[in-house]
């Protein structure tokens, strides 16, 4: 019988983290922003929790190699060949770049191929001590999935294995018994179509606290990964106990990300000399994963039992990713300053999240510049 949960679930859009006196914090100087994740199986990472999209657009070289040099968590996607992945390692390395924290990303089609192209990159790479695994599939609720997650744990006993997407709960212990790392969120990205083409999803803050209390009580980790409009929502994703962000579109406008700058003119409402004045604007180009055009792109087009569950976006470009990266740790810290958090990993002891109805004066937003 079909039934319907009540209770109210709830997005970043509907929660503000209230303020409060904490400990002795007089500058954003004073915050650790790094923190030792120690995985299930094994390993420990230092970094701040914060991660690319494993996409095409900013799920690439340019974009991991900012964040990994920054101390942040970095992915790549799964359509790179092994030659380009060991070319990468390669230049990383001579640039001092530290690659512990980089994600190999792969899919669930053709596992044997999969598994194996992890194989040539230890044995023609020497990718070894620093092996972090991204299984990525949009839907985790398949036989499948957990078998190929099966497998990958046992080629690599020794890896760091993060699996995903997921949206509720109750599958958590199962990946745990092999992943490391658990990816909540289906639906909520901003090129994606899920929740229009499907009904299927769950709003983020609702599933961060269903899945990390889980996750935790067994020694896992999750990483919310989807919903991110601000800054503010990474902070609200820690403070609510994720251990992981992953975002993408805001860094799909910059330099970094796949794609060229797209330029395209506009007619203004303001006259000089009779004529209306033309605004030029920037964009680059951000599509979804099972977007038509991905499909056309990497698998060889749709198939006739798939629907477009993605799509393609024209994102304004944003310059440097520098600046976002430095807006990301600023927030954090100053996040950490109104709330007594010393620490990225104090914020969800330190966080009182209330519920709201409105949490942004948007009233001249349509001036801004």
């Amino acid at each position: 019988m079909t039934q319907i949960l009540a209770e109210p679930y709830l997005d970043y859009s509907n929660i503000l983290i209230r303020p409060k006196m904490g400990i002795n914090l007089n500058s954003r100087r004073d915050v650790n922003l790094q923190r030792v994740f120690k995985f299930k199986h094994g390993q420990n990472r230092t970094g701040l929790g914060v991660f690319n999209a494993n996409m095409a657009t900013v799920g690439n070289f340019a974009v991991a190699k900012k964040l990994l040099s920054r101390g942040m968590f970095a992915t790549i996607h799964k359509h790179y060949t092994i030659d380009e992945i060991g070319e990468f390692m390669r230049s990383a390395t001579d640039e001092k770049i530290p690659l512990d924290n980089l994600f190999i990303t792969i899919g669930l089609r053709d596992a044997d191929a999969q598994i194996q192209k992890l194989k040539d990159l230890e044995n023609k790479y020497g990718w070894t001590s620093s092996r972090n695994i991204c299984i990525d599939a949009p839907n985790f609720y398949i036989q499948k999935a957990l078998d190929v997650l099966k497998r990958v744990r046992d080629e690599f006993p020794d890896a760091v294995i993060m699996a995903g997407n997921i949206a509720s709960g109750d599958i958590c212990l199962k990946l745990l018994d092999y992943a490391d790392i658990i990816k909540c969120g289906i639906g909520s990205g901003s090129a994606c179509l899920t929740r229009r083409q499907t009904g299927c999803g769950t709003p983020m803050v609702s599933l961060i606290l269903e899945c990390a209390d889980i996750a935790h009580s067994v020694g896992g980790h999750i990483c919310a990964d989807g919903g991110i409009v601000d800054i503010g929502d990474i902070c609200k994703a820690f403070c609510l106990n994720a251990d992981f962000v992953m975002a993408g579109g805001i860094f799909a406008g910059t330099d970094e990300a796949e794609g060229d700058i797209i330029n395209k003119q506009y007619q203004t409402n303001e006259i000089i000399n009779g004529v209306s004045v033309i605004q030029t604007k920037y964009f680059k180009v951000y599509y979804g994963m099972s977007s038509e055009y991905a499909n056309n792109k990497f698998a060889g087009g749709m198939g006739n039992y798939k629907t477009s569950e993605g799509r393609e976006l024209l994102i304004p470009y944003t310059g440097s990713i520098d600046k976002i990266l430095q807006d990301i740790f600023g927030g954090i810290a100053s996040c950490c300053t109104y709330i007594g958090a010393a620490s990225v990993k104090h914020m969800s002891k330190c966080a009182t999240i209330i519920q709201v109805h409105n949490q942004l004066n948007k009233v001249f937003e349509k001036y801004s510049v």
